[in-house]
């Protein structure tokens, strides 16, 4: 398939050069996996498109999005794809003062990269960041534009040749990997930290917790530290395109893949490697 975009709902690949979103990162964004012509948990990703844009005071019409999104899957014909929706405040004069504008909306289809089975099967390599994410909850569990802390992480972990990478934030607390959350098994709980003050609250994340509870597993949200992760029986990452990936290592720690690992990929592979 070949890529195309919408903004405000007209095709089109450019943006004007005034766009808060281009100049300040003043927005959101949501990253969301299409599998046979569907756009996989979209009413979840544009529920927490609009609790971000309500929190950042940017207006959002997730009607117009959801149309935006179903017209432009259908008028590529995509079957399996990366739908991106980019909403920004819009483009006003120079500034950080968000005067009234109207929000600027993209959205974007691009090819899918060929699913890496082997990291679902086989598990990845995580490295420890040193980039640390800021406490600000204002921000905290929303997909902002504002990415250079993950950045600088994945930046880290490419250099140094990992999977992905384990960011703390400033006090040292286990927070997130670069684009994935991350969840523990600890004494056959499953552990997932705070996102109270910084952090992306993943919308896979939400699945898997509310699978979790169905499933009647015993989960626990809080404050991880590093002493957590290193009694952890599993560890694993996921996210809304990837799915469920296992952790081998992290570090110079190895990790073995557990039941509790493999029983959520069962729950999830349909949607990810049917």
């Amino acid at each position: 398939m070949t890529s195309a975009s919408l903004v405000n709902g007209q095709f089109a690949n450019s943006i004007s050069l005034d766009n808060r979103g281009l100049a300040y990162g003043d927005g959101l964004f949501e990253t969301i996996l299409v599998r046979n012509g569907s756009a996989l948990w979209l009413d979840e990703h544009l529920q927490r498109l609009a609790q971000g844009a309500r929190r950042l005071s940017i207006p959002c019409d997730t009607d117009v999005l959801a149309g935006d999104c179903s017209r432009l899957i259908a008028n590529v014909g995509a079957n399996d794809a990366i739908l991106k929706i980019v909403l920004t405040r819009g483009a006003v004069n120079r500034g950080y003062s968000p005067l009234a504008a109207a929000s600027h909306r993209i959205v974007s289809l691009s090819p899918l990269a060929p699913v890496a089975t082997g990291y679902w099967q086989q598990g990845v390599a995580l490295g420890l960041c040193q980039t640390r994410l800021a406490r600000q909850p204002q921000l905290a569990g929303i997909k902002h534009l504002n990415r250079l802390e993950q950045v600088l992480a994945a930046g880290e972990m490419q250099r140094r040749g990992f999977d992905e990478g384990l960011v703390l934030d400033e006090a040292g607390k286990i927070i997130e990997a670069t684009r994935s959350n991350v969840f523990m098994v600890v004494a056959g709980c499953l552990v997932s930290p705070s996102l109270n003050d910084c952090g992306v609250n993943g919308i896979m994340r939400q699945q898997i917790l509310s699978t979790a509870k169905r499933i009647g597993l015993r989960v626990v949200i809080g404050a991880v530290e590093m002493s957590t992760l290193r009694k952890a029986d599993e560890v694993f990452i996921c996210n809304s395109v990837i799915g469920i990936w296992p952790v081998i290592k992290i570090e110079c720690m190895h990790k073995a893949i557990g039941p509790m690992s493999r029983q959520l990929q069962r729950e999830f592979e349909s949607h990810f490697y049917a």
